[in-house]
């Protein structure tokens, strides 16, 4: 999800998307408070004009940050996974997508939704969908809605977890808890 810069061309025109991707880049580095239309500009190396063809100010741009975080990131990753595998394959496969997004993004906006109505209203929404998710996927293996329920919020404290200890849980040592998991407690 790297940014490519583009010269200060008239025929180079960069699109909402383009803007969205870059504001969700520069929260892997930065806080909300740090990604200010200037420093969006800057990372696109785009005009303040440019900016507002697409979005009414930073309050509006933020909004539409965080709906593309939700469609993109975790709807977009739900979708992509084949519905007719098996759960497990499901499972698999949607740890395998999640290794694959960068962790920064989500620790900011996690971070802000501690302070911001509008960020932890986002949030809440995509704990949501991702714990529904495991929750389809532990209910369809267990056929235990019980079990299932307690099952999808270990895993996605898991997830979360591994996000936001300071040293990565990452590669092998990651794999290995997983596999953990999935063997003792998931029954996989």
């Amino acid at each position: 999800m790297e940014v490519e810069k583009v010269g200060k061309d008239k025929s180079s025109r960069r699109s909402s998307t383009d803007l969205l991707d870059a504001g969700l880049e520069l929260l892997a580095e930065h806080s909300v408070q740090q990604l200010t239309i200037d420093a969006l500009c800057r990372q696109l190396d785009v005009t303040k004009g440019s900016f507002y063809h697409h979005f009414n100010g930073r309050a509006d741009y933020l909004e539409r940050m965080l709906a593309h975080w939700v469609d993109v990131w975790t709807i977009g990753s739900v979708n992509q996974v084949n519905a007719n595998a098996s759960a497990i394959e499901r499972f698999d496969a949607i740890v395998d997508k999640s290794k694959n997004f960068p962790h920064g993004p989500e620790i900011s906006i996690r971070s802000w939704a501690q302070r911001d109505p509008l960020a932890r209203r986002y949030l809440e929404k995509v704990d949501s969908i991702r714990m529904n998710y495991l929750f389809e996927i532990f209910n369809e293996l267990s056929g235990d809605a019980d079990r299932a329920f307690l099952l999808s919020r270990i895993s996605y404290s898991l997830f979360v977890g591994t996000r936001m200890v300071v040293s990565d849980i990452l590669g092998d040592y990651h794999d290995r808890i997983l596999k953990l998991m999935k063997d003792e407690l998931y029954g996989m």
